[in-house]
């Protein structure tokens, strides 16, 4: 994942931590945070977005809003894909809940039909303020990102599809497992793995694997270990000089006929 630019911005005495980014979209990989909010705004190009059990393919210019605690990952659907990144503390909001609680915020991510709606153009509008105002310096960039910020925080306030939860889980355990899991196939893509390695290494028999990681990821184990591997191949083709057999070996594919197989599954 190559990043054009990267900025951090904290107000401590108000609980306010945030940064943001660009980047490529590269990797394929399936992360969640404790307590941030994640919002990523499609820059160029189309990208699927996974988000907790939904997918959804994004084109420039469309909006997709994470939840703490929500598995998600990204990938890209064409050449040169790029998007912006805006994650930010779930302490902003710690003087409107109880402690033990937070908002879960429930913005559908934009499409075609949508993404001139008045919230999204907003949050765009915002977000390119925030990144303008951190990008500068001068006696007033503190106070412009600040104010940036905070009406970024109140148009997603308005949307009125949200709730008040717990932001313990009660499935921290079966969490922790998954995060095992996907560690694991990180580590191991390019071998020949199967859901009775995945078994083996967490001690718990296949079907209840193949079941959490359906449930928690959305996806099935052999779908998620394809494109952990796509994505690993398409870093290759940008940035080495392997032919494309040697890249598709390298990558946990039999052989070249079954890696074009699953591109063009994938990319169409």
């Amino acid at each position: 994942m190559t990043r054009q630019f990267h900025y951090e911005l904290q107000w401590p005495r108000d609980n306010i931590f945030l940064y943001t980014y660009a980047h490529e979209l590269y990797n394929y990989r399936y992360h969640w945070h404790d307590s941030d909010y994640e919002i990523d705004i499609v820059l160029k190009g189309r990208a699927e977005f996974c988000l907790g059990q939904k997918t959804f393919l994004l084109e420039e210019d469309d909006v997709i809003f994470t939840n703490p605690g929500i598995w998600h990952a990204s990938f890209s659907r064409e050449e040169n894909s790029k998007s912006l990144v805006i994650r930010f503390s779930d302490k902003v909001f710690r003087n409107l809940l109880k402690p033990g609680e937070r908002f879960n915020f429930y913005i559908p991510a934009s499409d075609a039909s949508s993404r001139q709606d008045p919230i999204y153009k907003k949050i765009r509008y915002y977000a390119s303020k925030l990144l303008k105002s951190a990008s500068q310096s001068g006696s007033f960039q503190n106070l412009d990102s600040r104010a940036a910020f905070e009406m970024l925080l109140s148009t997603i306030c308005s949307h009125e599809d949200k709730e008040v939860v717990r932001s313990y889980d009660p499935n921290e355990r079966n969490m922790e497992t998954v995060k095992r899991l996907l560690r694991y196939i990180d580590e191991h893509f390019a071998e020949k793995l199967s859901l009775e390695d995945l078994a083996k290494y967490t001690k718990y028999n296949r079907t209840y694997v193949s079941t959490l990681f359906k449930n928690s990821i959305g996806i099935n184990f052999h779908e998620y270990l394809t494109r952990v591997r796509l994505s690993h191949a398409i870093f290759q083709l940008a940035v080495t000089d392997k032919n494309m057999t040697q890249i598709a070996l390298d990558c946990g594919f039999p052989d070249l006929k079954i890696f074009n197989q699953r591109f063009r599954d994938i990319f169409q």
